[in-house]
């Protein structure tokens, strides 16, 4: 896959005949099928993806820091699972924003790609003032000789998929639709970190992950999670919260415990899959009922069915 970092300053050296375009936040069902319509399109011809960075919010308002399902590089690797011939990521700025809609699509998705044909989804809007409609661009392709193709929205027990609607069960910690909508668990990744070694003083070591700052964190409470550390699959449980039973005023913390996992992580990076929320954030009148508690919810994530189900995609 090859990667062009800092598109439009960095411009295509091959002819790319077909080209998709979005955020791709997440990378859920709906931009799959995105993705798996430009395929079926490209039929074996070259195909680029553009995806924006960063988020139009971001530059346009209100910013979604803290907010996204897929930061750049999650992103990236996520594209890396799947047979693209380049991904152009567009540093979006208030020129491109300004940019009129039928120029921006001439020049930085027809001619700078030499594409034939533009996949886009149902909703997407470029532009100034995001006045590039689907409609605009399928008549814009009709002006100037190129295809458009637009997929429809892809949904979920009668709703449409989206990242939005993604956030929003992670907000409220329901992780497991968050699951049924991306196609996959919700993951957080991070930098195993030093935290405050409670865990380890009760005989339950977590390891304390350093998240990106712009990835959305799902709501507090406690997590059966899956993860691999090296050749291995591991259950576990994730704490995500602020420790209110030792009245810490620290912030927002994710620690994680792998079950049957005896060694060092400090330093390494630590990839988990959220699984499903055991239960709230909860704060105990003793240490003592919370490691009891701890042990509780480890028994719950060493059962859990959906594990397997994890282990299985894999």
């Amino acid at each position: 896959m090859k990667l062009y970092a800092n598109f439009p300053h960095q411009s295509p050296e091959a002819i790319y005949p077909v080209v998709t375009l979005g955020v791709f936040d997440g990378l859920h069902l709906g931009h799959r099928a995105l993705l798996e319509a430009a395929f079926e399109r490209a039929a074996g011809k070259p195909l680029a993806v553009v995806t924006f960075d960063p988020h139009p919010r971001a530059v346009l308002g209100p910013p979604k820091r803290h907010r996204l399902l897929a930061p750049l590089a999650e992103r990236l690797q996520l594209f890396s699972h799947w047979p693209v011939a380049a991904v152009a990521v567009l540093r979006f700025d208030r020129d491109l924003a300004s940019m009129h809609y039928r120029d921006f699509v001439r020049e930085l998705l027809v001619r700078a790609f030499g594409a034939e044909h533009l996949i886009i989804g149902f909703n997407l809007h470029v532009g100034f003032q995001r006045q590039g409609t689907p409609e605009r661009i399928i008549a814009l392709g009709e002006e100037f000789g190129f295809e458009v193709t637009r997929v429809p929205a892809v949904e979920v027990d009668g709703e449409t998929v989206s990242s939005t609607r993604i956030r929003h069960l992670l907000d409220e910690g329901k992780v497991e639709s968050a699951w049924r909508l991306l196609g996959r668990p919700y993951d957080l990744a991070g930098t195993v970190i030093r935290g405050a070694g409670r865990g380890r003083a009760h005989g339950i070591p977590t390891a304390n992950l350093e998240v990106a700052e712009e990835k959305l964190i799902p709501a507090n409470g406690v997590y059966a999670i899956g993860a691999r550390v090296g050749d291995r699959l591991l259950r576990g449980a994730l704490n995500i919260g602020v420790a209110p039973t030792f009245g810490s005023a620290a912030a927002r913390g994710v620690e994680a415990h792998l079950l049957d996992f005896d060694g060092d992580l400090y330093g390494h990076r630590l990839h988990v899959h959220v699984l499903r929320r055991l239960r709230a954030e909860q704060a105990f009148s003793n240490p003592s009922r919370l490691v009891a508690q701890i042990h509780r919810d480890l028994d719950a994530a060493r059962k859990l069915p959906e594990w397997d189900e994890w282990a299985a995609q894999l």
